[in-house]
């Protein structure tokens, strides 16, 4: 049975803060400079907290711990007094259309993977899981949600919560989309939500290392405070919407690889496998729209070429589970590793690949020894299936748009402490 919880959020105060100088994108989608940019914007910026730097004779964790202690006692961050789901309205537009996603802030009951209640589809790199654990450590709370998705085909819950909330805040990011954030604490919406979700499965859309950080950290405390009853370390922040709603956008992630190889030696490693069609400029968004799982875009020096793979190439991916042999990302994979021996997580290591779901981008930065390979989307519903296998998708398969903003609701974890935490 899946567990979700009010609580009592810690939120910015508004009458001490801007809020659109304090919330920021999630801390894995931004780069150097942007993290730099967001932590000189204001010294309350939630990355001061969420992705900070080392200061003289402290490192980033501790810092982190000093400012969150700091930020509460002072009242730049107040505590809501009543248990609450946080509902999250992200208004945006896509391609000329007005859209918008529905989904809400809760407490959820960690469980071990193995219960295949809260199902992965990537996998986690420690490197990356140790930081998160760190951060975990030193403040005790959560400062970002993980993205969770779950099954409502008559948006029922969503339904529910929309019409018992009292709005809290909205604020408009850089792309000029509308983040509004409204509380719903009736305690009989707040139960049929729960019990609703009670006989549903969770599936991670973004935020695996979080949550195996969270499993981790729930261990170490379990060998100090013991496993019953349960307290507020049992449970983690989640941001939960439907698979079904409208506003739920999925872009393909795609790539920019410096080969440091000339074209023609490219391209002739690759037409082994199948062949190339160049593409007008005019004709680029059609083609990506039609794209099947065989075939990608090759982007160099400003033109475009579309890759098909022959019938022989296709099998090269006939070793992988069904589930997973005619996933796009899975036969570009494959394929850039049979024809040019790539290892993306080496690639990325050193510094030579850049995942992107941005088409400009890539125009604008294949040239020279780099090409940018754009690829077909992944359906949403394949991120269910390969779950319920007990399998992962290859690295950076999804690109969840538009992501929600880090800093609009806060946890803390008070070992101590019992639900309502």
């Amino acid at each position: 049975m899946i567990d979700v919880r009010a609580f009592h959020g810690w939120r910015y105060n508004p009458n001490k803060v801007d809020l659109s100088q304090v919330l920021a994108p999630p801390y894995d989608v931004v780069s150097a400079k942007e993290q730099k940019d967001f932590l000189a914007r204001s010294p309350y910026n939630v990355f001061h907290l969420e992705l900070g730097e080392d200061a003289p004779g402290e490192d980033r964790y501790a810092k982190a711990r000093r400012l969150w202690d700091t930020w509460r006692e002072q009242g730049i961050l107040l505590k809501d007094p009543v248990p609450a789901f946080y509902l999250y309205r992200l208004h945006f537009s896509w391609q000329g259309q007005e859209m918008v996603r529905r989904g809400f802030i809760a407490l959820v009951r960690l469980v071990p993977w193995e219960e295949k209640k809260i199902l992965p589809h990537e996998k986690t790199f420690d490197r990356v899981t140790e930081d998160r654990l760190k951060l975990l450590r030193a403040t005790k709370a959560q400062f970002s949600q993980i993205f969770c998705l779950y099954h409502d085909s008559s948006l029922s819950s969503v339904t529910a919560l929309s019409e018992a909330a009292e709005p809290a805040f909205e604020v408009t990011d850089e792309e000029g989309f509308r983040h509004e954030l409204s509380l719903v604490t009736e305690p009989e919406v707040v139960e049929e939500v729960r019990r609703f979700l009670s006989t549903r499965k969770l599936y991670i859309a973004d935020g695996h290392h979080r949550y195996t950080t969270a499993l981790r950290f729930m261990k170490e405390m379990e060998e100090t405070y013991g496993s019953q009853p349960l307290r507020c370390f049992h449970y983690m922040m989640m941001y939960l919407c439907p698979f079904e709603e409208p506003g739920l956008l999925v872009l393909p992630t795609h790539r920019l690889l410096d080969l440091g190889l000339p074209r023609e030696e490219v391209f002739r490693r690759l037409g082994i496998f199948g062949h190339f069609e160049k593409i007008s400029p005019s004709r680029l968004e059609e083609v990506l729209h039609s794209l099947s799982s065989l075939e990608f875009v090759v982007v160099h020096e400003g033109e475009a070429f579309r890759f098909s793979l022959n019938e022989g190439a296709a099998r090269l991916t006939d070793h992988l589970p069904q589930e997973i042999f005619r996933l796009p990302v899975a036969v570009f994979t494959s394929v850039m590793a049979e024809a040019l021996g790539i290892d993306e997580t080496r690639l990325k290591e050193e510094g030579r690949l850049v995942y992107t779901p941005w088409v400009e981008e890539i125009m604008a930065r294949a040239r020279g020894g780099c090409f940018g390979f754009l690829l077909a989307k992944t359906p949403v519903l394949a991120l269910e299936e390969v779950a319920q296998a007990g399998l992962v998708m290859p690295h950076k398969s999804t690109y969840f748009y538009p992501k929600i903003l880090t800093g609009t609701v806060f946890f803390e974890i008070d070992p101590q402490k019992s639900p309502p935490c």
